[in-house]
């Protein structure tokens, strides 16, 4: 990731917050046209956030939630003119490296249909049927990370 970036890791209440669910707005409801009351929930409220900034400008945003003893990542979300430049590889890792951290055995997510060859590039493997979720075909997708 070029050094003009910055990461910045969020709770709920952090001042930047609002950066983050703009992005995600931006991305999921305008773009895909998810519905905002699916896209933002209450856990929002207790997930960890991660967040890119080029100066000002949110680029990037995930954010993670335990889920037994897996991190659950989602809502992975890179501003359009963004993409491909490596953003959304450097938060999926940095939300590895936390679950590492955090002990958990592995990190799951449900990936659209078509960014599966993105995480199968970080060593995500597929797992169960294709499913629906705010219309948008997914995927189940877990990494085990227990031991790295």
């Amino acid at each position: 990731m070029d050094e003009e970036f910055s990461t910045k890791s969020l709770l709920w209440s952090s001042p930047l917050m609002e950066k983050a669910l703009s992005l995600r707005r931006e991305v999921f409801v305008e773009e895909q046209h998810v519905p905002e009351e699916l896209e933002i929930d209450e856990e929002d409220k207790i997930a960890f956030h991660l967040l890119v900034l080029k100066t000002e400008e949110a680029v990037a945003t995930l954010r993670m939630l335990p889920h037994g003893e897996s991190i659950k990542i989602g809502r992975v979300a890179v501003k359009k003119e963004y993409r491909r430049r490596g953003l959304g590889t450097r938060l999926v890792t940095l939300a590895i490296e936390h679950a590492v951290r955090g002990e958990f055995i592995d990190a799951i997510l449900d990936a659209q249909l078509e960014s599966i060859p993105f995480y199968e590039g970080l060593g995500f493997l597929e797992e169960g049927d294709v499913f629906m979720d705010a219309g948008i075909p997914h995927k189940k997708m877990r990494l085990g990370i227990s031991g790295r």
